[in-house]
């Protein structure tokens, strides 16, 4: 390992701890804005981030929730549950 690939891991893991840290209170946020537990927006926050280090980002790419999506999937949590909110999310991946 050389000292390039070294200060580049050093970035990418202080990168990662910052959108980590960043990416906590905002799950948690949007969870309560979309009436489920708080403990959901973590869960999907985490397996978001997960399936996007996977798969691969790219530079720039935002992998997350967004404040307009939270708001929208009020309505549907209130009527149909939290039960129908996977099957949204995942097809609106798709």
């Amino acid at each position: 390992m050389n000292i390039k690939n070294l200060a580049e891991a050093k970035t990418n893991i202080l990168s990662g701890l910052t959108v980590a840290l960043a990416l906590v209170p905002e799950a948690i946020a949007f969870a309560l804005v979309a009436h489920v537990h708080p403990l959901v927006g973590l869960y999907a926050a985490f397996m978001v981030s997960l399936i996007t280090s996977l798969i691969g980002g790219r530079p720039g790419m935002i992998s997350g929730a967004t404040g307009a999506l939270a708001v929208v999937m009020v309505a549907l949590v209130v009527q149909h549950g939290v039960e129908y909110l996977f099957a949204t999310v995942v097809l609106m991946g798709v």
